[in-house]
C-alpha cells in the first residue's frame, strides 16, 4: 500500500487506477485496503475520471466502514442511490469527471466497534474501458507525531523537511 505523509496532520493513500467496467473495486489493490481511522477526525476522497466509454456512468460511488482491516461487518457510510449522497441520477461518467467524499471520524458507527474505512466504486455494465483513480486522506490526526506513515527507512520511506 501506498501512504504518504502529510506533515505531522495526515496520510494520503494513493489509490491505483483501476479498469471498473462491469466490475466494482472491491477487491483491487488499494481500493480493497481498509484504513484505520484511529487518531484521525476527518478523511476525504478525492476521485478522477479517466478514460470513460461514453455509455457507461460511474454506478456507485461511496465510503463504507468496518470493524477491522480485513473489512469485517463492511456497511455503507455513504449512500449511493437516487436521491442519496453520491446522487445515481445524476452520476460522473466522462474522462475528468471527480468525485469528493468527506467523512468525520464520529460518522463512523464507533458504538458497534466501526474503525476502518474504504472507498468503493462500481461500474454495473461494461461497454468499454472505464478507468478511475484517487486518493484517500486522513487527516486532523488527534495525536500528532512523528513519521505518520510508518518509519523512517532508507530507500523505502522517507520524510523530507526544512528542519532534517
Amino acid at each position: 500500500m501506498s501512504n504518504y505523509s502529510l506533515a505531522e496532520d495526515g496520510v494520503w493513500t494513493i489509490l491505483e487506477t483501476a479498469d471498473i467496467g462491469g466490475t466494482n473495486t472491491g477487491s483491487t489493490g488499494n481500493w480493497a485496503t481498509y484504513l484505520s481511522m484511529a487518531g484521525f477526525d476527518r478523511a476525504d476522497a478525492h476521485l478522477e475520471i479517466g478514460t470513460w466509454d461514453s455509455g457507461d456512468d460511474l454506478d456507485t460511488c461511496k465510503f463504507q466502514q468496518a470493524t477491522d482491516s480485513s473489512g469485517t461487518s463492511v456497511k455503507d457510510l455513504t449512500t449511493s442511490a437516487s436521491g442519496g449522497n453520491y446522487d445515481t441520477d445524476n452520476p460522473v461518467d466522462a474522462d475528468g469527471n471527480t468525485v469528493h467524499l468527506s467523512i468525520r471520524a464520529e460518522d463512523l458507527d464507533t458504538d458497534n466497534g466501526f474503525t476502518h474505512i474504504r472507498v468503493y466504486v462500481a461500474e454495473g455494465g461494461n461497454t468499454g474501458v472505464d478507468n478511475i483513480s484517487g486518493a484517500i486522506v486522513r487527516y486532523a490526526a488527534a495525536n500528532k507525531r512523528k513519521e505518520l506513515a510508518g518509519d523512517a527507512s532508507s530507500g523505502a520511506t522517507v520524510y523530507v523537511t526544512p528542519r532534517s
